[in-house]
């Protein structure tokens, strides 16, 4: 496995010095058939050519199922006749479709024909099905190529080691390198004296800081309509602690109040995104006419103090007067769905119920996706607010 950052002066991938342009066929490969293609492309070093069955299962009399095999040649025209280059025995059981592949070099002169044959008799019984398939061919050219500003993994495994199964890959990654205070430990999550405003990049799941680097970068986010002076760091540097609190994760430890483990993969209206971010930090963005601040729903200081003399009486002298929605339109029962990391961060559901509003009043239910909630306790607090 090779691993390049997306650095502009980055290495190319060391067994990865190849380019490949795939031709899907699709085709069936008959016995009395063979599956013939011309190579016309004068640039190419080799071809690689993928090749499977549909299904190879063996059904008995008695509905055993048993292993069954088919072989295949692949063969190249030289000097007028047909050579065979790769003789390809397939074998095992499987209900579903298999697909292998072969490399092929040293080719002659272009053009020249390449052709799949089968030399296993077709089936004429549903209980053996072998059927073989031709599925594509790609055309190889050796080229050192360093992918600039792109992140990239690569890796090679042995289909035998995976029981000849396709491989599927799921990746934990990292994310963005982002702009977070000059004072700020993304590590610990700690903050040393006082900000002085200026910014160090460094990696972090600090949502403040995602989103302060959503409105401001010029490539992905707003920042080509809002530049940093726009957006107001300072209400965000106050957000932002709050999201690092430690907070109990429901399992005997603790774990950050507020985190962002997202992926953005798909383009979205801005407003539809600063929505979501906003909601998941219990804030709300506002203009307040030269800068984009943010009002956050927590604890604080009191900044007034009501008593009765501050309140103006009706002259019928009624108490205050209260409304209430109705009761029927009160969601009791939400369905969270989030990201669970210890299940291949598969989407799970959390329900959370009003246990007291549930017996006197009808189930009124909600789903809700909140965006980038990670894992334990956290997950039951969008369904409590």
């Amino acid at each position: 496995m090779v691993f390049r950052a997306g650095e502009q002066e980055q290495t190319p991938p060391e067994g990865f010095e190849s380019s490949g342009s795939e031709t899907v066929l699709g085709t069936e490969v008959k016995y009395d058939t063979p599956i013939t293609r011309t190579i016309t492309s004068a640039n190419i070093e080799r071809l690689r050519l993928t090749f499977g069955v549909q299904a190879l299962v063996e059904t008995t009399s008695k509905g055993d199922r048993n292993p069954s095999e088919v072989r295949l040649l692949v063969q190249i025209q030289r000097n007028g006749g047909w050579v065979t280059e790769k003789d390809i025995t397939i074998k095992g059981k499987t209900t579903s479709q298999y697909l292998a592949s072969v490399v092929v070099g040293n080719l002659p002169p272009r053009p020249f024909n390449i052709r799949m044959r089968r030399m296993t008799p077709d089936s004429t019984t549903d209980q053996l099905q072998n059927k073989t398939l031709w599925s594509s061919y790609t055309e190889i050219i050796d080229v050192k190529q360093c992918y600039p500003n792109t992140a990239l993994v690569g890796v090679q495994v042995d289909s035998e080691q995976f029981g000849n199964q396709q491989v599927s890959r799921n990746y934990h990654l990292r994310g963005r390198i982002l702009q977070v205070p000059s004072n700020y430990n993304p590590q610990t999550r700690q903050y040393s004296g006082i900000w002085d405003g200026t910014l160090k990049p460094a990696y972090s799941n600090n949502m403040a800081w995602c989103l302060w680097d959503m409105l401001t970068h010029p490539r992905y986010g707003m920042g080509k309509r809002l530049g940093a002076a726009d957006v107001d760091k300072w209400a965000l540097y106050v957000i932002g602690q709050y999201c690092d609190q430690s907070v109990p994760d429901g399992f005997g430890s603790t774990e950050p109040r507020i985190t962002c483990n997202a992926y953005l993969t798909t383009q979205r209206k801005a407003w539809d995104v600063l929505s979501d971010f906003c909601s998941a930090m219990r804030c709300m963005p506002v203009w307040n006419g030269q800068t984009l601040t943010f009002v956050q729903d927590r604890p604080s200081d009191k900044v007034w103090t009501y008593n009765r003399s501050n309140v103006v009486m009706p002259d019928d002298g009624a108490p205050f007067r209260y409304s209430f929605s109705a009761l029927k339109d009160r969601h009791n029962v939400v369905e969270v769905n989030w990201i669970d990391p210890d299940n291949g961060h598969e989407t799970a559901t959390e329900l959370v119920e009003d246990t007291q509003a549930i017996p006197v009043t009808v189930v009124t239910s909600r789903r809700w996706m909140p965006l980038a909630v990670p894992a334990g306790d956290r997950r039951t607090a969008p369904g409590c607010g």
